[in-house]
């Protein structure tokens, strides 16, 4: 995981349904809605031919349930 100091601040408006699912995700699962749209952002990229390039995770940054779709 890139440190929060070398990550860039973006701010997106978004759907309220789109905000609620986040927040049921994160409520039932514990997985941060940063994390979540990261993700997300990371697969559309790559259904899209484009490769982002990640640090690679530690298991202690990670969050715990990583098996979680998204899509």
């Amino acid at each position: 995981m890139i440190p929060k100091e070398k990550r860039k601040l973006a701010v997106y408006r978004m759907e309220p349904e789109l905000l609620e699912g986040l927040r049921l995700v994160k409520e039932r699962d514990g997985l941060p809605i940063t994390w979540q749209v990261r993700q997300a952002i990371r697969a559309w990229l790559d259904s899209k031919g484009v490769a982002a390039k990640a640090a690679p995770e530690s298991a202690s940054t990670r969050p715990e349930s990583l098996t979680v779709n998204l899509l």
